[in-house]
């Protein structure tokens, strides 16, 4: 059976976890398990290396067990290709405000800024700046607009808040987003933006140090850098409804998760084709989207990651403060004598027994309300296309 683009584009994905589910609804967001699991495992990810990392000393763990923790990083891009992929999935439900620029950056400001300005309150008020970042008029008027990610220099590009460079990179994605969106319509025009993305990349890194006197800390933040990783969520978002009606889905899911431990182990050791190590993450992430939807296995998709995955924002922002507080209980168990595998996952049960309540906490508080009330704000302001007046003749 051939898939037809346009409707695919309107009812997108009709299934969660393998059942059936109302693809009509346009007010209410429809929650996909898969995408929840996967922000909550990057959450994870991210976690595991700054309990291992953030510490000075680091600790010590073997190498055959750090290659998995220090490559948390990676959960940020695992972010940025769900992130792409959800948004996708919501654009059909607002197809018909009169004013969609309007509504979906209101949207995105209400899911983002109250948290984020919470935590830049935080950082201000309480002098709270283990990172010694440099807090004056300028950073907090960047943080502010969200515009941090263009400003060169050590605590403007990477926020004033902990780990807060990815909210930058994202508010400077959510500008292109509608437009990129509104021009791929398949995934062969969604490959193209990708490979777009990646010669904007490779220019990008080759004039960098022309606009600023740290070329290698500049384009390590910038959005420029990390635009062909979010473009792969297009890619994710058109491949998925071509492969999910096929017979032999479910197997083709099983194969593309098998791809992704070789995909890792090839992206960490620098040998794969085409382009850079570093934008491989975006294949890689790809295949783990479209065959988790295929194929949700319950070691992954389950309520945990679910759970974490809802809350995974806050889960994010509150995590770096925490764990510099957890620092001298850190030294204690690292003084204690146990093994270097147990002291760092004894230590990473510490920190996800903080960092969970707290974060669920600020979830529910904060996050959720302000969320739901910008998204009633942003339908508000945006409004909706008036329908055509069906005229009913009488005949003569």
């Amino acid at each position: 059976m051939r898939l037809n683009p346009n409707h695919c584009s309107r009812h997108p994905f009709s299934f969660i976890w393998g059942r059936p589910v109302d693809t009509t609804a346009t007010k209410k967001q429809v929650r996909y398990a898969y995408l929840s699991a996967l922000r909550g495992i990057a959450a994870l990810w991210v976690i595991s290396v700054h309990v291992a990392h953030m510490p000075q000393p680091h600790m010590e763990l073997p190498p055959w067990f750090d290659l998995y923790v220090a490559n948390g990083v990676w959960g940020v891009q695992l972010f940025f290709v769900v992130s792409t992929f959800s948004l996708c999935l919501m654009q059909p439900s607002h197809a018909d405000e009169q004013r969609p620029l309007l509504g979906f950056a209101l949207r995105r400001f209400f899911r983002i800024a109250p948290l984020f300005y919470l935590l830049v309150a935080f950082t201000i008020l309480s002098n709270f700046n283990p990172a010694n970042f440099p807090l004056n008029v300028k950073t907090i008027l960047s943080n502010v607009t969200f515009i941090f990610n263009l400003m060169p220099g050590y605590g403007y590009q990477t926020s004033i808040v902990l780990a807060g460079w990815t909210i930058g990179t994202e508010m400077m994605f959510y500008l292109i987003f509608p437009f990129v969106y509104a021009r791929t319509k398949n995934v062969w025009s969604a490959t193209a933006a990708m490979l777009i993305s990646l010669a904007v990349a490779k220019v990008f890194s080759m004039t960098v140090s022309l606009f600023t006197t740290d070329p290698a800390s500049y384009q390590l933040y910038s959005i420029f850098h990390h635009l062909p990783i979010f473009m792969f969520g297009f890619i994710a978002f058109w491949t998925l409804p071509l492969l999910k009606d096929r017979p032999n889905s479910k197997q083709i899911g099983v194969t593309l998760l098998a791809s992704v431990p070789v995909q890792f182990y090839a992206t960490a050791g620098g040998s794969v084709p085409f382009i850079e190590p570093y934008h491989w993450l975006g294949v890689m992430f790809a295949s783990l989207v479209v065959g988790l939807a295929l194929c949700p296995i319950r070691l992954l998709v389950n309520g945990a990651t679910a759970w974490v995955g809802e809350i995974s924002f806050s889960v994010y922002l509150v995590h770096s403060p925490i764990i510099v507080f957890l620092f001298p209980i850190y030294k204690q168990i690292q003084e204690s004598g146990g093994g270097r595998i147990e002291t760092f996952v004894s230590c990473f049960v510490l920190t996800l027994g903080c960092v969970l309540p707290t974060a669920a906490m600020t979830y529910h508080i904060l996050e959720k309300p302000t969320n739901n009330w910008g998204k009633r704000l942003a339908s508000r302001l945006a409004g909706r296309k008036e329908r055509p007046r069906l005229v009913v003749r009488e005949a003569a």
